[in-house]
Formats: C-alpha cells, structure tokens, sequence
C-alpha cells in the first residue's frame, strides 16, 4: 500500500513539473536608447529559432516557451545591434518572466567600392546590338538586333573575349531569350516559343508546346536532388503559394505563403464601391468557378490602378538550403532540405530610405554562392551583397558606367549591357570584377 500511495505521489510531482514547463512564457518591451518602441524585432530562444514572435507597433512582444535552463534569448533587428540574454529558472515565477530590452543602434555605415579596372568589353559588333544574353558553358547566346529587334533579330554564339562563332537569323519578332531550372534555353518570340541547341557551334531552334511553356516550364523556379520547387504567383493577385513536388512521385508540400495584407484589403474593397451590373457578372463567376466574387471585382479594377504592386519574393535554392526573400513579412526565411524553417532573419532594404532606389530582382551568382540586392541611383547601379546571417547590406560595389541595363552575375564578375552615352557605338556586353575591399 505504501509503494502504491509512493508511485501516485512520484506521478503527480512529475506531472505537475512538465505542466510547468509546458507552460512558459515570456514577454517585455523592445525599445532604442532614446525609449521609442522598436516595432518587427524577433525574438526567439536559441534552443528552438523555428519559433520566433516579432514586437508590435508598441514594442511588445510575448513568446510561449518549453524552458530549457541555461539558453538564451536572442533579439534581432537589422537597424539594431543583435542583443543576447541568458535565462534560468530563477527568471520565472507562476510561469512567466518578463524582460524589457534596450537595443543599441548598429552604427555600421555603408560602405562604397569603386571599380578599378576599366570595365571590360566581353562581346560587341559594329552591326548590332544585344537586346538580351545568356551564359552556356564557357561562352555566350546573345539575341541581337540590327535597327529593331522585330524586324531584324540574330541569334550570335560568341566567347567571352569578343569573338563571334556563329550567327543565325531569328524567327518572326523576337522579344527574349529564357533559362529553365535544367538551364535548358529558349527563345520566346511574340507568337512561338523556341527551345534553342547548339551542335558543333551551329544553332538548332525547335518550337514547343506554348502552353505547357507557360503553365509548366516556367513555373519550376529551382530543383534540389529530390524536388523541384514551384509557385501559383499570378501578377493579378496579392497572395501566392510556394511548392515542393517529389522528382520521383506527385506528392506536394506548401512550404510557404507570400501575402500583402495592405494590398489585399484595398484589393477586396473594390467590391464594396463597384456597380451593381460588375457586382452581379462577379457573383456569376464565383458560382462557375468558386472563386471569391471580391477576387473577380478586384483582378478586374484595382490591378489597374496606380497603387497596385505585383509581388515580388524570390526563392533561392543555396547549397542545401532553400531561401525565401519575403518583402511582406520583411524576413529572410531559411529552408532545411526536407523544406522545414529553421531561421527567419529580418531583412530591410526594401524599407530603408533609399527603397526608392531598389531595383527588382534581386541577383544570384550561382557559382559563389553568392545574392545581390540591386540599387540605382543617380544613373549608377550599385550591387550589394546579403549577409545570409543577418540580413545586412552594407558593403555596395558601384558600377563604372551610368545607364546600364539588364545587369547579371557569374562567377564572380557582373555583367551589363551598355552604349556610350553620345557615340555611334551598338549596344555591347560589359563586365566588371566584383570588389569586395
């Protein structure tokens, strides 16, 4: 009897401690050294970064916790130094702790690099000039023009030091050229799409299913070495999905959600002042397709409006990691290969000052590794590095030439389109080494 009544008491002392841990929370204010409330800080534990909380407009902040002695809080926000606080179970009583944190402003200035060498021409000709350009192996596909490119375009092979192998006339109107996620090659003209081949330094140009182009090829954004990664982005709509589906079966996964919550109210809310006749051709399509009739008003009237913004939150397959710039919740959100977050890093140089300089995309160089985020100012471009580790874009490399146009990376060197400004010259192909110091 005396073992029973020991084992119920034993059960009921653990019962009661894991009720106690499972039952954690701590909360507080973040502000700067001038008081003011710091709104979007995260906030997690250094045991568990999936779960973060983020301060709200007051500062504040409360994040649930199973409590493991001896981690620590980590408060992070890019304008601020990262501030790290030990806990232990003497901070908690009934439960609960709270901690109030003071964030330091980082003081890291920008910091400008200029180009030393004088830009070096990759390919030009005196007879046309490159509308777009693709990187194949060690050489180049370059769409060119002579006067228009509708009228007039060429396909050209060149190498990297200027020299032209071989030249093609280009199908009716063409408008650019396109690499899939197997870095397969088209050519997209106003009314075919071509996939593009070249065999002993020969083009071979062969039409494919438009269709499928569009709905399909163009919709895998990156494979891993047992997914491929996709969305249902539409231009039209304020919210989208990103996907992973198996290589080798059909099963699929969302694995993240892109939203504008500003752009979606404005985007209902056109419903509510549109006429009776569109309100009743909406409630029409919902019962054919079953799409919301707020959707069917607002595709139809506030896409048209200056203040509707298409999304814009790239992904990026780095190494085994997956990355998801999303410029909505304004954090970089980091992917292990079985597609679970495992960090979430504020990002915002899409919210800085300058934002009015940033220029979309943002741009990978696929050898090093390395993404760009993409500035123009004052006629010059200016390519910045992202720490992956903190969001940060401090260092900025700026281009040597003003009014350049579609700026790529490769390995190290950045890449452009760009004619003298008051010459005679066609457009040529340009590239600079990437400084870091």
């Amino acid at each position: 009897m005396k073992t029973l009544f020991h084992i119920v008491i034993l059960l009921f002392f653990f019962s009661n401690i894991g009720l106690g841990q499972g039952q954690k929370v701590i909360t507080g204010i973040i502000t700067n050294e001038m008081g003011e409330p710091i709104e979007d800080v995260s906030v997690y534990v250094s045991n568990n970064p999936k779960l973060v909380t983020r301060t709200n407009i007051k500062g504040k902040y409360s994040l649930p916790l199973t409590f493991v002695n001896r981690t620590q809080l980590i408060v992070r926000h890019v304008g601020y130094k990262t501030a790290t606080l030990s806990l232990n179970s003497a901070d908690f009583k009934n439960g609960s702790a709270q901690q109030n944190i003071t964030l330091q402003i980082n003081t890291l200035k920008e910091k400008v690099i200029y180009a030393k060498e004088k830009p070096e021409t990759v390919f030009g000709s005196n007879t046309t000039s490159i509308a777009d350009y693709e990187f194949i192996g060690n050489h180049l596909v370059v769409l060119a023009y002579e006067k228009s490119l509708k009228k007039d375009g060429y396909l050209q092979l060149a190498t990297k030091d200027n020299i032209l192998l071989s030249e093609t006339k280009t199908p009716n109107k063409p408008q650019r050229l396109f690499k899939d996620f197997e870095n397969r090659l088209y050519l997209i003209t106003e009314f075919k799409v071509y996939t593009i081949s070249i065999f002993q330094n020969e083009f071979r140009l062969r039409p494919v299913d438009k269709d499928k182009f569009y709905s399909f090829t163009t919709r895998i954004i990156d494979t891993t070495s047992q997914h491929f990664l996709y969305s249902d982005y539409n231009p039209n709509y304020p919210a989208f999905n990103y996907y992973s589906q198996g290589l080798q079966d059909t099963a699929t996964k969302t694995i993240h959600r892109v939203k504008n919550n500003f752009m979606m109210d404005l985007y209902r809310a056109e419903y509510k002042y549109a006429p009776n006749k569109e309100k009743l051709w909406a409630y029409r399509q919902e019962l054919v397709t079953g799409i919301d009739k707020e959707i069917w008003i607002g595709a139809a009237n506030f896409t048209q409006s200056i203040y509707y913004e298409p999304l814009y939150a790239p992904l990026f397959v780095n190494n085994d990691t997956t990355l998801i710039f999303d410029h909505y919740s304004d954090f970089l959100f980091k992917l292990d290969k079985d597609f679970n977050k495992f960090d979430s890093i504020p990002i915002d140089y899409h919210k800085q000052k300058e934002k009015k300089n940033w220029e979309q995309p943002l741009i990978k160089d696929k050898e090093e590794h390395k993404l760009y985020v993409l500035f123009l100012k004052n006629g010059f471009y200016y390519l910045k590095p992202v720490d992956l580790n903190n969001g940060s874009t401090y260092i900025s490399f700026k281009l040597a030439n003003k009014y350049v146009e579609n700026v790529k990376v490769e390995n190290g060197y950045v890449y452009y389109l760009y004619r003298p400004f008051e010459s005679s010259q066609k457009k040529y192909l340009y590239r600079e080494v990437i400084r870091s110091s």
